[in-house]
């Protein structure tokens, strides 16, 4: 297999011939630019298209990552110029051969961290051997991607609207890397969940997608959504030792600070922040302001699945058993083991709470909790429960409720299987049973932190991920037919009960997978979801 070269709008771009692990052979195209760099004048901007360019781009390479915190060295890491793609594909355009399925995963991290082109965190071969297109991609993060003034120059979800300016590059080119543009899947994990549901939900995003896939995410999580980005940003100033309220005035503060200086005064002002819940993140989507530019987002995520104004699309959502083992080996531990301690769930809800339902509320939460069921023998399991909750549970499984009643088919799962290609359990070393926060992430991209004692059980539960999430993005349907690989039929959402597919070693059906707690958090946000 030679060297390719495909041509795109923009002009020529050459990529290499790789072969996965089962030496299945694929290529791959990197650092493909599906926007014009957002630097100078066009920091805190809504992304442009990309500029064309001379002769043949070199597509070998990795890219930049988007400028952020390294959370190990707490130095700042990557470039603004950050807004590329990569490509990668079994087979290239023939006559006799049908387009792909593709499938667009959209990376975690809070809104704030991480990259989804780095190959040893996100790798396709997986996937790639299911013989569908897999393109991975990099949006702004923290306040360059989020920052929100309510004007032109910083309208805020910049990062969202840099997703939806790849999305149309994909639309427009995909073709050329044996793709179809009218079969484009997008998954993500976490942050890159919740981004999913939001594209859902947003006008900007319709037609350039045809199924969705959030995993460990939903846009009604506390920590995905923040309304008050601007008295974030007028701490600013107060550091500068400058008086400015004035929204030019501040842009343009923002705009002469270095990549280094701004980066590290947005943790900062973040990190002042009183909030709720386990996770913050502070720079993250907003509910935009009407103005001279085109929002991604000008009504509340509750309002808009209520109300059911979401694109019709398959859908597939879900969460693992123990996401809440995050908060014990972070920088929320304190928060863990105050919670370990006091036994205060009220304190931490990210609900504005009325003063005379405050008592009855923390006897419902002390009763739920403290009273549940302690699965593995744990002194502080309650903990661990409540923030799988607060922080994601909860808006995951009032989110599929509401979705459900407008798109169908809807379908959803539970991760629970504990094994060697857990993602964050092996980063984080977490040394506690169940499935961790985005863990089922590890059994669907390949991961060079994860290529130690695999087992039998691991590689046939990577296979049933592998080949449910591919059949997902071709069929639309995860369980087309029954093997000795795929043992049920994972049945979608119904009026009645809550349909949902038990992922351990077995598969397994559980037909009402609601209990107290999910209930909870049914009406919580129904009482006190902002509207």
């Amino acid at each position: 297999m030679e060297s390719p070269v495909v041509d795109v709008v923009e002009g020529k771009i050459s990529g290499k011939h790789c072969k996965t692990s089962n030496n299945t052979d694929f290529y791959t195209f990197k650092s493909i630019p599906y926007a014009k760099p957002p630097v100078g004048v066009l920091r805190f901007a809504a992304p442009q298209p990309p500029e064309p360019w001379e002769g043949v781009r070199d597509g070998t390479k990795d890219c930049n990552i988007c400028a952020q915190l390294d959370r190990e060295s707490f130095q700042v890491v990557g470039d603004e110029d950050c807004l590329y793609l990569n490509v990668s594909t079994p087979s290239l355009p023939k006559a006799d051969l049908p387009p792909l399925p593709v499938m667009v995963f959209i990376h975690g991290g809070g809104f704030l961290f991480g990259s989804g082109t780095d190959d040893s965190v996100h790798g396709p071969d997986y996937l790639v051997e299911k013989n569908v297109v897999v393109v991975t991609l990099n949006y702004r993060l923290g306040i360059l991607g989020f920052l929100s003034l309510g004007c032109k120059e910083a309208p805020g979800n910049m990062g969202l609207k840099d997703q939806v300016q790849a999305l149309i590059w994909i639309k427009n080119n995909i073709k050329n890397f044996n793709g179809d543009p009218n079969n484009v899947t997008i998954f993500g994990v976490s942050a890159g969940g919740a981004s999913v549901e939001l594209q859902m939900l947003s006008p900007m995003s319709k037609g350039l997608f045809h199924k969705a896939i959030a995993q460990s995410g939903s846009s009604l999580l506390h920590w995905s959504q923040n309304n008050n980005i601007k008295e974030l940003v007028l701490k600013f100033p107060i550091i500068k030792k400058k008086n400015i309220n004035d929204n030019q005035d501040l842009v343009q503060l923002l705009k002469n600070l270095s990549t280094k200086d701004l980066i590290t005064m947005s943790m900062l002002v973040i990190g002042l922040e009183n909030s709720k819940g386990g996770l913050n993140f502070g720079f993250v989507p907003t509910v935009e302001e009407d103005g001279d530019w085109e929002p991604f987002l000008t009504k509340s995520p509750y309002d808009l699945l209520k109300q059911g104004e979401i694109h019709k699309v398959p859908y597939m959502i879900g969460y693992c058993d123990r996401e809440g083992l995050l908060m014990m080996y972070s920088i929320h531990k304190a928060t863990f083991d105050t919670l370990v301690k006091e036994k205060n769930f009220l304190s931490l809800l990210p609900f504005d709470i009325d003063n005379s339902q405050k008592t009855e509320l923390q006897t419902k939460l002390k009763n739920i909790y403290l009273e549940g069921v302690n699965k593995y023998n744990e002194s502080d399991f309650y903990a661990i429960d409540f923030f799988s909750d607060v922080d994601f549970c909860g808006g995951i499984f009032v989110s599929a409720a509401l979705i459900s009643k407008h798109v169908s088919p809807l379908y959803f799962y539970e991760f629970s299987y504990d094994g060697n290609l857990n993602y964050l359990k092996k980063k984080l070393n977490i040394n506690r049973k169940g499935a961790c926060h985005g863990d089922e992430g590890g059994y669907l991209v390949k991961s060079g932190l994860l290529q130690g004692d695999v087992t039998d059980t691991d590689r046939l539960v990577r296979e049933r991920m592998c080949t449910m999430w591919t059949n997902f993005a071709k069929f639309g349907d995860p369980t087309p037919e029954i093997d000795e690989v795929i043992t049920t039929t994972w049945e979608p959402l119904a009026e009645n009960g809550f349909n949902c597919l038990m992922i351990n070693d077995k598969l397994t059906m559980n037909e009402d997978a609601r209990t107290e707690r999910t209930k909870l958090f049914d009406e919580l946000f129904s009482k006190y979801s902002e509207h």
